[in-house]
């Protein structure tokens, strides 16, 4: 099993967590020539990170590449059987992909200092806090947002968050977790798969934005 990431994106580290967490033999590679690239579509036809080949199988979109990896490697259990649970699950994690991710992702043109605009950030960190707000209003008082393991509904938020906090800290605004969401994240960086990935996803990120600086 190959898995095409690159260690900056957000989406491919959510993609590693779970590999590393349900202990998959994979190897991980860098996109040939790059992601978009027509070396690499030559492998994964939409060109896009997270790319997943195993044996026939072609993949990417995270989320896809993820319910996959739990249908064919059960254990350790991250979508649970019972079905309202496992909608649940579902929610939260497109939460993450449509309303939480997509505000820090927004913001990447603001991390060079020449086209930073103030009244974009602050307007961007209030969204944010609105949607993490959400977030822990549906979260469940359990050690992760819906369950007594790590599931699929956390794994998304790790890489995403770890980028927020790190943008926020380039920015000079103060980065705040909603009281709830504390304990939870906390929790979440104790998990060996998430700590190993967010280890690799900080030095890529510090990089980038030390690139942006000059």
């Amino acid at each position: 099993m190959i898995l095409y990431a690159l260690p900056i994106s957000n989406f491919c580290s959510k993609v590693t967590i779970v590999l590393r967490h349900k202990q998959i033999p994979h190897q991980i590679l860098p996109p040939p020539s790059g992601y978009g690239s027509a070396e690499y579509k030559q492998i994964v036809p939409t060109g896009k990170i997270p790319g997943l080949v195993d044996d026939q199988l072609v993949l990417s979109e995270s989320e896809a590449i993820n319910e996959y990896l739990e249908e064919k490697y059960p254990n350790p259990v991250m979508l649970p059987g019972d079905p309202a649970k496992r909608a649940m699950i579902r929610q939260l994690s497109r939460h993450h992909d449509l309303a939480v991710e997509p505000i820090i992702r927004s913001l990447f043109g603001q991390v060079a200092p020449q086209t930073r605009n103030a009244e974009v950030l602050q307007a961007k960190a209030t969204e944010l806090q609105k949607q993490l707000t959400m977030l822990a209003e549906l979260a469940e008082s359990q050690p992760f947002l819906l369950t007594s393991e790590m599931s699929l509904a956390d794994v998304g938020y790790a890489p995403t968050l770890l980028l927020g906090e790190l943008m926020w800290e380039c920015f000079g605004m103060p980065w705040n977790l909603p009281p709830r969401l504390k304990e939870w994240h906390q929790n979440l960086q104790k998990v060996l798969a998430v700590s190993e990935t967010l280890q690799e996803a900080r030095k890529a990120t510090v990089t980038w934005i030390a690139s942006k600086q000059g």
